[in-house]
């Protein structure tokens, strides 16, 4: 009987799981796939940053990626100085599948944040050029910042002011509307959610949900990653308030409209329009802190400042 009692449990259990999650594992992309699900674009920097992008063939053989303990690395070079106007050499790639609604979840053990110059970022955008411009920046952020910044970007109307109770981040400077215009709508992240703090607590795990009516980013430090998520069941129905959230009944989107089918990016430029500029001088500890007065100059002259600018990937999942 006792036997019994724990088979009917067992099934109750399982059967409870398929109830509350449904979403199946589309995509795994980890070291055993990596570089067969990304391209490696060595074209020029779209965000005029002080960066030179290189190929996978090049990334490999100057071991800015490789494989450490079944994790994937992407770092920059950090041993020459570079000569005006050139920039420093790292990785910019683009998953060779895209994806329609879902979770998409990235479990990293190191960012390259925290480090001044650097501009990384984990997010998506459209798949196709010819429909209209959709972008999600999941993990952005830039220099010595400890917040991550949240961000839509539409070539549509598109508009989320959610009430403050529905998230645990905080509105980003009045930003509400996503227009290609202006600078996006936009939440900011807890402190450690980016940079220094992220990396000394052993990273975490980004989630986006995506359907029709709203995208959530969530945010799990390591020592509080769901266990469904570690289990590979993930249910965001049991996790609380997202770090961001774009619902569309706080504001005027037409989701499916604004964001058509998405590939997933991942770069790690320096300067450009955040680390540089005012970025550098006035939204950072930067110029302070390195005594030197241009991102660029910084970036050009200092490689050995940029040891930590390194991915430490666990693995990048798509559940739909």
């Amino acid at each position: 009987m006792s036997s019994f009692k724990h088979i009917i449990s067992a099934f109750l259990a399982l059967l409870l799981c398929s109830l509350t999650s449904a979403y199946s594992l589309v995509h795994n992309y980890d070291y055993t796939n990596w570089y067969s699900s990304f391209n490696f674009e060595n074209q020029a920097d779209p965000t005029n940053g002080t960066v030179d992008y290189i190929s996978l063939e090049e990334a490999q053989s100057s071991g800015l990626t490789r494989i450490i303990d079944n994790q994937v690395y992407m770092g920059v070079e950090n041993s020459s100085i570079i000569s005006a106007p050139n920039g420093r050499k790292s990785i910019w790639i683009e998953s060779k599948d895209s994806f329609l609604h879902g979770l998409l979840i990235g479990d990293f053990a190191h960012i390259p944040g925290g480090t001044c110059g650097t501009w990384p970022g984990f997010w998506t955008i459209r798949n196709d050029l010819n429909a209209p411009y959709g972008e999600v920046d999941i993990l952005e952020s830039y220099n010595d910042l400890t917040t991550n910044f949240m961000t839509l970007h539409t070539s549509e109307s598109c508009s989320f002011n959610a009430p403050a109770d529905t998230y645990l981040g905080t509105l980003n400077q009045q930003d509400i509307s996503c227009s290609l215009d202006g600078p996006g709508c936009s939440a900011k992240g807890p402190a450690g959610s980016y940079g220094a703090p992220f990396n000394q607590n052993g990273g975490g795990v980004y989630a986006l949900e995506w359907t029709s009516s709203v995208m959530k980013i969530f945010f799990f430090p390591r020592n509080a990653i769901p266990a469904d998520i570690t289990s590979g069941n993930p249910d965001p129905s049991t996790w609380g308030l997202p770090t961001a959230n774009f619902d569309s009944q706080y504001g005027n989107c037409d989701i499916d409209a604004a964001f058509p089918p998405q590939t997933i990016y991942f770069d790690t430029t320096f300067c450009g329009a955040e680390a540089g500029g005012k970025g550098w001088t006035d939204w950072s500890g930067c110029a302070a802190s390195t005594k030197i007065s241009t991102c660029e100059e910084f970036v050009r002259t200092q490689p050995q400042a940029f040891d930590e600018a390194y991915w430490l990937i666990n693995s990048v999942k798509v559940y739909q």
